[in-house]
């Protein structure tokens, strides 16, 4: 059994400076959306996967094992 996510703000712009001068940009600090996947793996099978928008709590994975 596993729990993956992924956020979308996962990437950072690109940009350049003058050679020896920083370069500052904006990137927003609160949490963006999450799209996460729950699944399991037994005897090279994979079942149950689950797909779900947000983060993995125990009550998320409290439903995933009692519907699986």
């Amino acid at each position: 059994m596993d729990e993956s996510g992924i956020n979308n703000n996962e990437s950072y712009p690109y940009g350049w400076s003058q050679k020896g001068e920083r370069l500052y940009s904006m990137r927003p600090g609160k949490r963006q959306d999450r799209l996460s996947i729950i699944g399991a793996l037994c005897d090279g099978n994979f079942f149950a996967p689950m797909v779900y928008e947000g983060y993995c709590t125990a009550k998320v994975i409290e439903t995933w094992l009692e519907n699986e």
